[in-house]
């Protein structure tokens, strides 16, 4: 991508990321995530439904599996970019907590607080586990006190925009053998185009593929390696059904027939509505402090031009009585011609100065803004 087409696109990405730092509380004003509702309710499946509504995405379904909603479960996904986060909660129902470094937290910490709160953030430090042992039991502590049934994995490890999938990661791997998890594969094509951090793009109204694996149960495999080797081969042959699909026509549309709603706890109903009240609190608070220091921007900036323009009339009127007295204007070169006095081209690119208005800026600006705007609903 060329810096160009990365600078073009820029503006809608900022107000993309803007959303999606501020989703809670942006959505929770709307009450699109029903933060104070005393029955049943996903908020986890509120959140990530209204950020696929915000990006307009279409997502459909390849294939005759579906979602494993019988119990606990190891959901295995692509890692492709930001987008990962919504898409994949969106596409397993809000019904797995999302495992991620706590590199994430400090970039998004304003959703994934409400994450944790709900049990659906699983926070990790990226490296070498010394003691796997004692991870594999944080984390069968951390997922029991969950109500979620289920965990999101990226085996892969990392982010990538390659049209190939990355080695698979054994450590989650290990750890599902060893508590007899089921697993299922869930690869996703498109997601990157929604919204690239790599790119620095954004896209509304793209359409994602999805293909769901069957369940794999470890319990049926004599040993991990065998495990691993099947689970290698869906992997596999998910992502070549999902990327190798050309003709969408036909495939259906995804859909949740009846997703799962959760009881929340008082402690955890409390804590929820706490933080969505401050997130909101905080959005106003950033967006009133924006809006009067850009006023306050603008205000300064038109002062020091209109303070430019008296001090270029001044200097120009100097001029003119200087060159005036000097025989600026003369007869032959630029006296008279046609019955009008002409200027005497010798001192203009002296002289003659043209500042870039802060109406030229804005308009500037605004083709920038509208261009970016146009370029991501293409």
């Amino acid at each position: 991508m060329s810096a160009l087409t990365k600078l073009l696109g820029l503006p809608s990405f900022l107000f993309s990321v803007f959303v999606f730092y501020w989703s809670l509380p942006i959505f929770a004003i709307f009450y699109r995530i029903r933060f104070a509702s005393l029955g049943k309710r996903n908020d986890m499946l509120d959140w990530a439904r209204s950020l696929v509504g915000f990006f307009r995405v279409t997502l459909l379904q390849a294939g005759e599996q579906g979602l494993y909603k019988g119990g606990p479960c190891l959901y295995l996904c692509n890692h492709r970019s930001w987008a990962d986060f919504f898409v994949d909660a969106y596409l397993t129902e809000g019904r797995a907590a999302l495992m991620s470094r706590w590199l994430v937290y400090f970039v998004f910490p304003v959703f994934c607080t409400s994450c944790m709160i709900l049990k659906g953030i699983v926070l990790f430090k990226r490296g070498t586990i010394a003691d796997k042992e004692a991870f594999n039991a944080w984390l069968d502590r951390t997922l029991g006190d969950s109500h979620v049934p289920g965990l999101l994995v990226y085996p892969e490890g990392h982010r990538s925009t390659k049209p190939t999938s990355l080695p698979l990661k054994r450590g989650m791997l290990h750890y599902a053998h060893s508590r007899k998890l089921p697993v299922q594969v869930i690869v996703t094509r498109g997601k990157d185009e929604v919204m690239s951090e790599k790119g620095q793009s954004v896209h509304f109204g793209r359409t994602c593929v999805t293909t769901f694996s069957k369940v794999l149960k470890p319990a049926d495999y004599p040993n991990f390696e065998a495990f691993f080797a099947d689970l290698q081969a869906t992997w596999d042959a998910c992502w070549a059904a999902t990327y190798g699909l050309k003709d969408l026509k036909g495939v259906p549309r995804f859909s949740m027939p009846s997703p799962q709603a959760y009881t929340y706890s008082a402690k955890t109903w409390a804590q929820q509505l706490a933080i969505t009240l401050v997130s909101i609190v905080v959005f106003a608070a950033v967006c009133y402090g924006s809006w009067r220091g850009l006023a306050a921007a603008l205000a300064a900036t038109g002062a020091a031009q209109q303070v430019r323009g008296q001090q270029q009339q001044q200097q120009q009127q100097q001029r003119r009585r200087r060159l005036s007295s000097s025989g600026g204007w003369a007869e032959g070169r630029g006296a008279q011609a046609g019955g009008r006095l002409q200027w005497d081209g010798g001192d203009w690119g002296r002289w003659v100065a043209l500042p870039l208005s802060l109406e030229v800026v804005t308009v500037l600006l605004a083709a920038w803004v509208g261009g970016s705007v146009l370029r991501s609903f293409l």
